[in-house]
């Protein structure tokens, strides 16, 4: 009698089982991909001991979000590029093979160089990025150290870039592009606007490198 008793417990408690793991994986999962737990099933999880929905999220590798809903930071377009200030740094995460269009005002007789910080996360995933500083009539000067253009490929882990023009016309406008695919990208940009005495070309020979034209 003692046998049959236990073996319909047995029975009686796996069927249970069953039962409300089908009663989480229903209510859970539409949660987890609405990203809105229900307070009621937290509740019943809660008092049970059980999992709640959060961990089996995290546990079935549902609790991340898509990439195109973790881009962030300034965004611009190709006909409407964002104006950068060279006295602010700019944290970016580019995501879902996007390109971003920034712009700067290089005066006469100045340079601009672009610090780029690049960071991947996802182990055995990589990532891609192009950096670059279009070309223009008459052309930008090179300047020492950096370069018009950019590739990035990461695995994993960070890298810096140089990028810069030197500007020995008139005031004008300098346009940089970013082109991101693969996994999701952290992108620091930093700027640095000055005088290029010294740096590009026999023009900039006998100049005031602190004086602004």
């Amino acid at each position: 009698m003692n046998n049959r008793e236990n073996l319909f417990r047995k029975k009686r408690d796996e069927g249970f089982s069953l039962r409300f793991n089908h009663f989480l994986l229903s209510v859970c999962i539409p949660s987890i991909r609405g990203k809105k737990l229900l307070f009621f099933s937290l509740l019943s999880v809660a008092a049970l001991g059980l999992s709640s929905c959060a961990e089996m999220a995290k546990d079935m590798g549902l609790d991340e979000e898509p990439d195109i809903q973790q881009r962030a930071g300034l965004i611009g377009t190709m006909a409407n590029p964002a104006v950068l200030d060279p006295f602010k740094k700019y944290n970016l995460v580019m995501a879902a093979n996007e390109c971003r269009y920034f712009t700067m005002k290089v005066p006469e007789h100045w340079y601009w160089k672009i610090y780029l910080t690049v960071a991947n996360r996802k182990v055995g995933q990589s990532g891609h990025l192009e950096a670059e500083i279009a070309q223009t009539n008459p052309p930008w000067g090179a300047l020492p150290a950096t370069s018009f253009k950019k590739t990035i490929e990461l695995e994993q882990g960070g890298v810096q870039a140089v990028l810069g023009v030197g500007n020995e016309q008139a005031t004008r406008l300098a346009l940089l592009k970013l082109c991101q695919d693969g996994v999701p990208l952290k992108i620091a940009i930093e700027s640095q606007v000055s005088s290029t005495t010294g740096l590009i070309g026999p023009n900039g020979e006998g100049k005031d490198s602190n004086s602004k034209k």
